[in-house]
């Protein structure tokens, strides 16, 4: 019995935390395509092209994105200490080619 209750447990922890990072997501991705116009002097279609690709982007990367969309240079440092230099380093790539190919939109 015990084993059930602590495997029940750690399967609803699970699921908040799964639900957590699903929620957040969203918000990032607003944020990158309303602030690309803005920030970055795209044209919508190019605005909706960002949020597109960042979809992609797995959600710690996605927050970094939108901080540096944002150019919130706090958010940016705190977020990045929660990324691996692998997961910074493909959210720069997307920084450095997405804005030019979605330009073109």
């Amino acid at each position: 019995m015990k084993g059930k209750r602590l495997f029940g447990g750690l399967g609803a922890i699970a699921m908040g935390v799964c639900a957590t990072v699903a929620m957040a997501a969203p918000e990032h991705l607003t944020t990158i395509e309303s602030e690309c116009g803005a920030r970055l002097r795209l044209p919508a279609g190019g605005c909706t092209c960002m949020r597109e690709r960042a979809a992609s982007l797995k959600d710690g990367q996605q927050a970094f994105v939108a901080a540096v969309v944002s150019k919130n240079k706090a958010e940016q440092a705190r977020i990045q200490q929660g990324l691996t230099v692998r997961e910074l380093t493909e959210a720069g790539m997307f920084m450095t080619q997405a804005p030019a190919q979605c330009a073109r939109r």
